[in-house]
C-alpha cells in the first residue's frame, strides 16, 4: 500500500511516494507560503497516509532517573517532566531506557522533545487542513535502531549523513538510545571530513559523561557509500578507545529490502524507507495530530467488515442455494409418488357406480351403521377376556356358555349390555368346599379385573344367611362343585 513520506531538516522540506518497498521522485517544497501553496496542491493528489520524519538541530534529549509509577502518578509525574524541561512545545515524548535492578528499582528515562516547533507547524497544519491521514511524527535517531541490532558492541556511535539536514551521530549503550547530535551541512566541507572533524568531538562529550565506562571501547559505525569508504579509511584510525565500522550503504538497504539503488552515502532515501517497512509508534504526534489517521482506520475497519458481510452473506446464500437443490432432487421421487397416486384415485373415483345419493346422505347412512354396529358387538370381542381368565384358572370345567343383548343392564354404557350365563363346576377339590370358594372367588376377581361385571347366581356352598346348613360331600366329591355366574359385558363409547 502507498504512503507520503516527509522529510523535515533544518532548511529543506520534501515529500517522496513510497511503494511496494520503492521509494519515488523527491519534490521540495520551500519554506514559505509560495511553497506550502505547492505542498497543498501536491496533497490534493496524494491522499495516502503519511508519515512525517523530522532531523533538525533543535532536538534535545535528557536521561532523568524517577521513581518506577503507574497510572495516574506516572501521567502526572512526566506532566510535570514535560513543564519543567519542554514547556514551549507539543512535541515531546518520554521513553523508558530500562529499569534499575536493585534499590527503589527506579525507572531510566530519556525525555525528548522538538524545542523549536515553528519549524514543523505550518506542514502539520497543511496536512490538517488537506484531512491528510498522519501515522506519526517520527524523530530519526529514535528510528536508526534497527540498523545496529544486529552489531555484537554494547557501546555504538551511529554515523550518517543526511544531504538536505548534515551529519548525525547517535550513541546507544546496549542497544537503546541515549544521545544524538546533529552537525549542519558546511558547503565548503565534505562528509569524510565532517566524520574526521567531529567524531573525536562527540568522543569527548561521551567521556565528560562516562560513556562508556572507563576501560570500555567506543564502536564507530559509519554507515557510507563504497566510493567513501576509502577516503574515510585513509583519514580515520582507530585506537584503543576508539573503534571505526563501515557499513556499506548499499548492503543495508538490501537487509532491509529496499529496491532503491544508492547512489552515494546520503542515508536518507534508507532511513525512509526503514520508517515506512517498519515504521513505531509514533515519537511526537498527539490525538489532534493523527485524527485523519484514526477516522482513516475506522473507515477501512467498516469496508472490511462489510466485505466481511458480504462474503458472508454470499456464502449464505450459495449454500442455500445448493440445499435448495438437494431438496428439489429429494422432492422430485415424492412429487411422482404423489402424481401417481392421485392418478390411482382418479382411477378408483371413475370406477365407481353412478349412483343419485347425495354426498350428505351416504354421510349420514356411514355413521348410523357405525352405531348400529356398537348395538350387536362379534362374539369374538365379548369372550376374548373371559376366554383368557379360563386359560389361568384350568379348575373351572365349563358346563354350559350363553349370552344375550341386555337394556336393563348397560347403564351406565349407551349402548346395550350383553349378559353372559355361565354354568360350570369346579374339578379336583373333594370335600375341601371352604378352597374350593376361594378359588371361585379369585376367578370372579379375574374376571372384574379384565373389565366384566360378575354376579354370583348360584355356588358350590349356599354360605349366605337364607341358606340351610346341609350338603351331601359325595355328591359333591362325585359330580364336583357347581355354579352358575351372571357375566355382564358392556360396550366402551
Amino acid at each position: 500500500m502507498a504512503r507520503t513520506l516527509l522529510f523535515i531538516s533544518a532548511d529543506a522540506f520534501h515529500a517522496t511516494i513510497w511503494n511496494g518497498g520503492m521509494l519515488g521522485t523527491t519534490q521540495t517544497f520551500s519554506n514559505d507560503a509560495n511553497g506550502r501553496e505547492n505542498f497543498s496542491a501536491f496533497l490534493k493528489h496524494h491522499r495516502d497516509p503519511a508519515y512525517m520524519l523530522v532531523d533538525v538541530i533543535e532536538e534535545d534529549f535528557r536521561l532523568e532517573t524517577v521513581p518506577h509509577l503507574s497510572g495516574s502518578a506516572r501521567k502526572d509525574l512526566f506532566a510535570r517532566k514535560f513543564e519543567q524541561f519542554y514547556r514551549g512545545t507539543p512535541f515531546r515524548q518520554a521513553l523508558l531506557l530500562q529499569r534499575q535492578t536493585e534499590g527503589r528499582r527506579d525507572d531510566e528515562m530519556l525525555f525528548s522533545a522538538l524545542t523549536n516547533p515553528q519549524r514543523i507547524s505550518p506542514w502539520l497544519d497543511a496536512l490538517l487542513v488537506n484531512r491528510i491521514p498522519l501515522i506519526g511524527i517520527y524523530s530519526l535517531p529514535n528510528i536508526s535502531t534497527p540498523l545496529i541490532k544486529d552489531t555484537p558492541s554494547d557501546h555504538i556511535l551511529l554515523l550518517s549523513w543526511e544531504k538536505d539536514a548534515g551529519l548525525r551521530q547517535t550513541y546507544f549503550n546496549n542497544k537503546r538510545l541515549h544521545f544524538s547530535r546533529l552537525i549542519p551541512v558546511n558547503g565548503n566541507g565534505s562528509f569524510t571530513e565532517s566524520v574526521a572533524t567531529e567524531t573525536p568531538r562527540t568522543q569527548q562529550y561521551l567521556k565528560s559523561l562516562s560513556l562508556p565506562p572507563p576501560g570500555e571501547v567506543l564502536d564507530v559505525y559509519i554507515i557510507c557509500h563504497a566510493r567513501d569508504r576509502s577516503a574515510l579509511q585513509a583519514s580515520l584510525e582507530s585506537n584503543s578507545e576508539l573503534r571505526y565500522t563501515y557499513l556499506d550503504i548499499q548492503e543495508q538497504g538490501k537487509r532491509v529490502k529496499s529496491k532503491n539503488n544508492f547512489s552515494d552515502s546520503d542515508a536518507t532515501p534508507l532511513l525512509l524507507h526503514l520508517l515506512a517497512s517498519k515504521a513505531p509508534g509514533s515519537h511526537y504526534a498527539n490525538s489532534d495530530h493523527t485524527h485523519f489517521y484514526m477516522l482513516w482506520q475506522l473507515r477501512r475497519l467498516l469496508f472490511l467488515l462489510a466485505a466481511a458481510t458480504a462474503l458472508a452473506g454470499i456464502l449464505w446464500s450459495g449454500m442455500a442455494f445448493w440445499q435448495g437443490e438437494i431438496y428439489d432432487e429429494e422432492t422430485e421421487p415424492l412429487l411422482v409418488e404423489t402424481e401417481r397416486n392421485n392418478q390411482q384415485a382418479q382411477q378408483i373415483q371413475q370406477g365407481f357406480a353412478n349412483t343419485t345419493v347425495p354426498a350428505a346422505d351416504m354421510k349420514t347412512a356411514v355413521l348410523l351403521s357405525r352405531k348400529l354396529s356398537q348395538y350387536t358387538p362379534p362374539a369374538e370381542e365379548i369372550l376374548r377376556e373371559l376366554t383368557l381368565v379360563l386359560d389361568k384358572f384350568s379348575q373351572v370345567k365349563v358346563a354350559k356358555l350363553a349370552w344375550q343383548a341386555s337394556a336393563a343392564d348397560a347403564p351406565p354404557s349407551a349402548y346395550p349390555a350383553q349378559v353372559i350365563t355361565l354354568e360350570g363346576s369346579l374339578a379336583d377339590f373333594g370335600a375341601e368346599h371352604r378352597r374350593a370358594l376361594n378359588y371361585l372367588e379369585r376367578f370372579q376377581q379375574a374376571l372384574t379385573q379384565q373389565g366384566y361385571t360378575v354376579i354370583a347366581q348360584k355356588l358350590p356352598l349356599d354360605v349366605s344367611s337364607k341358606g340351610s346348613l346341609s350338603g351331601d360331600a359325595s355328591i359333591a366329591g362325585s359330580g364336583g362343585a357347581q355354579f352358575t355366574l351372571k357375566i355382564i359385558w358392556r360396550q366402551t363409547e
